[in-house]
């Protein structure tokens, strides 16, 4: 170690794809008590590009507190969001909110991917946010969001030209 407190050098140095695998292979819990406060090099703009991409959709998340865990996936996505300093350009997430989806939509405007996955408390509101912020999206895809409906969905087709919408019940 280079000095009290601080990251053998090999470890602070290691390439965003790298972390990134690493960061992949977490749960959101982890994610939330762990990398993002290793040393600074991990949480630096220099890395934003492991921040590009956001990827807890496909993950089993227990234990199964819908509040608890749309709390944590609130902080995580918005940790995100600034670590991307707005380069974040793929989120595929469960159980988060209208907070952070209207949060990515006012910091992150290269948005091209956005999966919500049982999200029942995002609503128009937040969608209506990424229809007029991210004109870049490109694919939409909604599981078990009863609060978005399909006006909304058509003022994201308006604005955003390329968007391919995915509707799964």
């Amino acid at each position: 170690m280079s000095g009290e407190g601080s990251v053998p050098e090999e470890w602070a140095n290691l390439t965003p794809d790298c972390l990134f695998t690493i960061f992949s292979k977490l749960t959101v819990e982890e994610m939330l008590e762990g990398p993002l406060r290793v040393c600074k090099p991990w949480s630096d703009t220099g890395n934003k590009s492991v921040f590009s991409v956001f990827d807890v959709g496909s993950r089993t998340v227990e234990p199964f507190d819908w509040t608890d865990m749309e709390e944590k996936m609130d902080a995580l996505l918005k940790v995100f969001a600034d670590k991307s300093d707005g380069g974040l350009k793929s989120i595929k997430i469960k159980l988060c909110t209208d907070q952070s989806i209207s949060y990515v939509a006012e910091k992150c405007p290269v948005l091209e991917v956005l999966w919500l996955t049982t999200c029942p408390t995002v609503t128009d509101d937040s969608m209506l946010k990424i229809a007029t912020k991210c004109n870049k999206l490109k694919h939409l895809r909604i599981r078990q969001a009863p609060g978005i409906t399909e006006k909304t969905l058509e003022m994201v087709k308006k604005n955003c030209r390329d968007v391919v919408i995915d509707l799964q019940d």
